[in-house]
């Protein structure tokens, strides 16, 4: 007869999942408190050069080649897209 408590391993995922969210929201959080102290007065300047989409897009092509070979991890990847997509002018 089978008892009604879950595996060992289905509470770990569990587990993992709720540190994840936990994690996730106090990251989300942080970044909230961040765009109230810009919004409060302080004005962020990106005095950083500016690359065209083409150039751009070619580091996009750079990165994913990286990747899919295997000389990063997806979090890294993760990050350094995100800052590239940043910085495409939509006109």
């Amino acid at each position: 007869m089978a008892t009604g408590r879950s595996s060992f391993a289905k509470r770990q995922r569990d587990m993992a999942k709720k540190a994840k969210a936990t994690a996730k929201r106090e990251r989300k959080f942080d970044r909230d408190d961040e765009d109230e102290e810009i919004e409060d007065g302080e004005e962020l300047v990106d005095t950083g050069p500016k690359l065209s989409n083409d150039q751009i897009m070619q580091r996009m092509a750079d990165l994913q080649g990286r990747y899919d070979d295997g000389q990063m991890d997806l979090d890294t990847f993760d990050d350094e897209r995100s800052s590239l997509m940043a910085q495409m002018v939509i006109d």
